[in-house]
């Protein structure tokens, strides 16, 4: 009230001093002034300066408000935090517009000029105001969505659910007109049904593509068999790429399928057997002890992974064929010592080993093919204790000791101080018997007895690992 009195007043003035001849001091005056009767949205700026005239209108904007009703009330929001206000200086220049032309000076006295509010906006705080505004109201709508059933063999919907927002459409432009009016409002913003992004119809397209792939046959043929994937493992195979607000098409996990191919390739393989052969030191065969035999093995596993993979993902049926190669056999030779091709023993050049005759009741030690001890009589196992027959090696040796064991009735014995003893099969040694006089015949517990100055010469001589060849 003491603004308009104040420009009231001056406005007399001017009129005095324009009547009174005065026109050069009322253009002087006025220059910068607002011109008489000029009012901004019901603001009376007359005589006022330029910051008088931003004060006032701030001062006003200040005290607008709008009274924004939302379904959990009604609050008074300010220009400010409904992201609107005023453009100073737009609106003062559109203000002080007149000014510049000096027939609006004499309008003025005896016109009326009112001018808006040029609005300011700010989105930034208009989008946060909105947001916390919605969030109070809203309620999340569920986007439908496509999942395995609890049997694992079908893909079913979860169907979608529409939510809530608040229609804020109405909110700008109450704003909006609150600044370039400088007059508080209202206005009510009413929910408004929000809905899924993914709908239900479009999920039940997604879930019929998925069984589609799962209804497709998956099927290897291998000759008279044939594996075939179950709808359980084709049901796990798809792949359905679910975020917010987006459902993607079904697609198949080649590494899974990868996986039940390589595993089906894996049943087929067959191993090769390596073979043994005895060469003579010319390389000549002398004798395949065990034949070699080929593998075999699946050559297009990946090939066959991929085209089924292929094949699903777009729900057709697939039968492929594994493909088999051969995996070559190996031998292990070796080349039997000169002398030793027709011994008991495949002797190699340079190796270490003890022949054990039962028939003839001898012992003879042998590098190679050649013999480096004996034949020398021995007593080996009697009939009813006899020596094992077969190929051993030393794998325990003693200078002397104390064997015990039992007799065929039964009964046990003991024999102290036993020398050289050589270990090549359980409990059967070549040791020294110093029991014994006569040699060459069977009387043992199924050890080969020898002379003293012999199982002492076998003790030094034959390392652990050495072979003991015992035969008829």
């Amino acid at each position: 009230m003491k603004r308009r009195t104040k420009v009231a007043s001056g406005g007399a003035l001017v009129a005095g001093l324009a009547l009174g001849g005065g026109a050069t001091a009322y253009g002087a005056y006025y220059q910068d002034r607002a011109l008489p009767g000029s009012s901004i949205s019901g603001v009376d700026v007359s005589g006022m300066t330029r910051a008088q005239v931003a004060a006032a209108l701030q001062e006003r904007a200040d005290q607008v408000a709008v009274a924004v009703t939302t379904p959990t009330g009604t609050q008074d929001i300010s220009l400010a935090d409904l992201g609107a206000g005023i453009d100073i200086d737009a609106t003062l220049a559109r203000t002080f517009a007149p000014n510049q032309d000096w027939s609006s000076y004499a309008k003025a006295l005896i016109e009326q000029r009112a001018v808006s509010a040029v609005p300011a906006a700010d989105e930034p705080a208009l989008a946060k105001l909105v947001a916390s505004l919605s969030a109070a109201s809203e309620e999340p709508a569920r986007d439908a969505s496509v999942r395995l059933a609890s049997d694992k063999k079908s893909f079913t919907v979860g169907p979608a659910k529409a939510g809530q927002t608040l229609d804020t459409t109405a909110l700008s432009a109450a704003a909006a007109n609150a600044a370039r009016t400088l007059t508080s409002s209202q206005v009510t913003l009413a929910p408004v049904a929000k809905p899924a992004t993914v709908t239900t119809e479009q999920a039940e397209q997604v879930a019929a593509q998925a069984n589609d792939i799962v209804k497709a046959a998956a099927k290897i043929s291998a000759g008279t068999k044939t594996f075939a994937a179950t709808t359980e493992q084709k049901a796990s195979w798809v792949d359905i790429p679910q975020a917010t607000g987006e459902l993607g098409t079904p697609t198949i996990d080649e590494s899974a399928v990868t996986a039940w191919v390589t595993e089906a390739a894996s049943s087929l393989k067959v191993a090769p057997r390596a073979g043994m052969r005895y060469l003579d030191q010319s390389g000549k065969l002398l004798r395949v002890v065990s034949p070699a035999a080929d593998g075999a093995e699946v050559s297009n596993a990946s090939a066959v992974a991929k085209a089924l993979a292929a094949s699903l993902s777009s729900g057709r049926s697939k039968t492929a064929a594994f493909q088999t190669k051969a995996v070559a056999a190996t031998w292990n030779e070796r080349r039997i010592a000169r002398g030793a091709e027709r011994l008991a023993y495949p002797a190699v050049d340079g190796e270490k080993w003890v022949d054990v005759n039962l028939a003839s009741h001898t012992m003879t030690a042998y590098v190679g093919g050649q013999v480096v001890l004996g034949p020398i009589k021995m007593v080996n196992g009697a009939p009813a204790t006899p020596t094992d027959i077969g190929t051993f090696h030393i794998y325990w040796k003693n200078p002397m000791m104390t064997m015990r064991g039992q007799n065929a009735d039964g009964t046990d014995y003991e024999t102290p101080n036993v020398p050289w003893s050589s270990f090549f099969n359980g409990g059967e040694a070549l040791h020294g018997a110093y029991w014994r006089e006569t040699w060459g015949y069977a009387a043992s517990h199924g050890c080969v007895n020898l002379p003293i100055p012999t199982a002492k010469w076998i003790y030094d001589w034959a390392p652990i690992g050495t072979p003991v060849v015992t035969h008829n």
